[in-house]
């Protein structure tokens, strides 16, 4: 082990940082995650009275066994690294893994509602706010412009004074995620559904509320990438950088800072929204005179969406090839 640089041992730091987020995360938010509405809901869907004492309990077994299984895939590839001393490969496993459970637990959540939810209870009556969400509400665009603008200082650095130590798999996975999310932002924002006829003003604030933890969190992993990419530019793209030893330090502890921002994010949204939502009724559980409510994106939007999360993940593939 004494072989390994300081460089390493920070990268060893701070997957033990992303493993004890990942089983307080587990503990504290999945595993009763399907019941967070009470026992009349499973993943936001309406099941009948008794279900969750009966057919329920298989499902819950299906979703805590596939939790269980991806963090246990997770732990043994952290494993495999850790025991083959190949610690540069620790921040592939961190991406990852966030991939990977992504994908999992989009695929079995989409499964249990399209199963569950086949045949949702449809409303004589509806509440249709008649605001217009405009994206200067929800969208701070001088941030905005300032992401594009580091971004494009960033490639412009690495591709005229780029070193032959360049991975370039490093800006275009960072560039893909940093610029393929502002369009689903923008979906969220515009995005627009009916609300209940009862209790409506509480439903209307839930989502607002679940529609801003969803800008930030989509904000915090795109600065996220957007300091790994000008760090990796400065390292790879300045000919002076080589000569200042301490450059990295600020760069690695503003990623780390942004990261942690994201979990606090994580952690403290997912907990108001439950405690808001756990006596209303999901979005998504009930279909208006027209058309189903949902949060999500539908139709040619969750299509393009799917088409870009798989985009990224064909992209990791073929670097590590």
């Amino acid at each position: 082990m004494s072989g390994h640089s300081s460089g390493e041992w920070l990268l060893l730091f701070v997957s033990a940082l992303v493993v004890v987020f990942l089983v307080f995360d587990l503990v504290r938010r999945l595993w009763n995650y399907p019941l967070n509405h009470g026992p009349g809901f499973f993943l936001g869907v309406e099941v009948a009275p008794g279900f969750n004492a009966g057919e329920g309990v298989n499902w819950l077994k299906r979703y805590r066994a596939i939790l269980l299984a991806e963090h246990l895939v997770v732990a043994l590839a952290l494993a495999a690294i850790l025991v083959s001393g190949r610690w540069s490969l620790l921040p592939v496993w961190a991406g990852g893994t966030a991939v990977f459970f992504t994908a999992i637990f989009l695929g079995f959540t989409a499964h249990a509602r399209a199963t569950l939810g086949a045949n949702q209870p449809a409303r004589t009556s509806a509440v249709v706010s008649l605001e217009t969400s405009r994206l200067g509400d929800y969208i701070s665009w001088p941030a905005e412009v300032l992401m594009a603008v580091i971004t494009a200082l960033c490639w412009a650095l690495l591709l005229i004074n780029g070193n032959a130590q360049v991975q370039w798999n490093v800006p275009v996975v960072m560039t893909y995620v940093i610029v393929g999310l502002l369009p689903f932002k923008i979906g969220v924002v515009r995005n627009s559904f009916p609300l209940p006829s009862e209790r409506t003003e509480e439903h209307y604030r839930w989502a607002e509320v679940q529609r801003r933890y969803s800008l930030r969190l989509m904000d915090s992993c795109r600065w996220f990438f957007t300091v790994i990419l000008a760090g990796y530019a400065l390292l790879h793209g300045w000919p002076a950088a080589n000569t200042i030893v301490w450059l990295r330090w600020p760069v690695i502890g503003i990623a780390i800072a942004v990261w942690l921002v994201q979990v606090g994010i994580q952690i403290r949204g997912s907990g108001r929204l439950a405690a808001m939502g756990r006596e209303l009724r999901p979005v998504g559980s009930w279909s208006g005179p027209f058309r189903r409510a949902t949060l999500m994106m539908t139709g040619v939007s969750s299509w393009l969406f799917a088409a870009w999360f798989g985009g990224l993940v064909l992209l990791i593939v073929f670097f590590r090839q």
